[in-house]
């Protein structure tokens, strides 16, 4: 066999290994493709959209958990009427003690808004979930409710304070019921002047800035 021959079968070996070994890294690419698992790829500017389910407010509140007001407690001054028995404040006795009384309110829808003199005003809501009080859902009676001033709202915040806390003593002794403050205890002689001192707070700081 002359130098010719041997090149010629040199030349023809690496050509065979060169061919097998680019065929195995083919097979290999194609497996390890078909191993990644897939992925959706989204980009900066891509809008994510995720749907909610249709969750019920049943499904967090318990039955005992107070309607508390979501605005800033320097800004509300709020009292709760308690009974002792379950669903005896009822929705409709509310209406006809205010009728009776003479106090001026509009029925918001489930809520009352009572109108005081000197443009000052307050609210009565359902203490307990769903915060109103809607006969058609069965919930026309409660056991607690809440009255809500919004300090800054008022023409004279101490006024509107002592009116509101007035009328709440009475309905609660209407109601055979207890006058609570915003912790759910008994409205102390401290606590009613802690709530005054909230309400001069507010007139001093309207007078400041007029």
């Amino acid at each position: 066999m002359n130098l010719r021959e041997i090149l010629v079968l040199l030349i023809s070996f690496f050509l065979a290994v060169t061919i097998i070994l680019t065929f195995r890294k083919i097979i290999n690419y194609r497996q390890n493709q078909n191993r990644k698992p897939k992925q959706n790829s989204i980009s900066n500017n891509d809008e994510v959209i995720v749907e909610l389910e249709d969750f019920k407010e049943e499904d967090f509140l318990d039955d005992d958990v107070l309607l508390e007001p979501k605005l800033s407690s320097d800004n509300l001054i709020y009292l709760h009427i308690e009974s002792e028995q379950s669903n005896s404040i009822r929705y409709k006795d509310i209406l006809n003690y205010f009728d009776n009384n003479d106090i001026n309110f509009a029925d918001e829808g489930g809520w009352l808004k009572i109108y005081l003199d000197n443009s000052n005003n307050f609210s009565l809501v359902n203490g307990l979930k769903p915060g109103k009080f809607l006969p058609e859902e069965e919930t026309s009676s409660t056991s607690i409710v809440t009255m809500i001033l919004i300090a800054d709202e008022q023409n004279n915040c101490v006024e509107a304070f002592q009116h509101m806390a007035e009328i709440s003593y009475k309905l609660a002794a209407y109601f055979s019921a207890n006058v609570l403050d915003s912790d759910r205890n008994k409205l102390t002689k401290q606590m009613y002047d802690h709530y005054m001192h909230q309400a001069e707070e507010t007139d001093l700081k309207k007078i400041k800035l007029s």
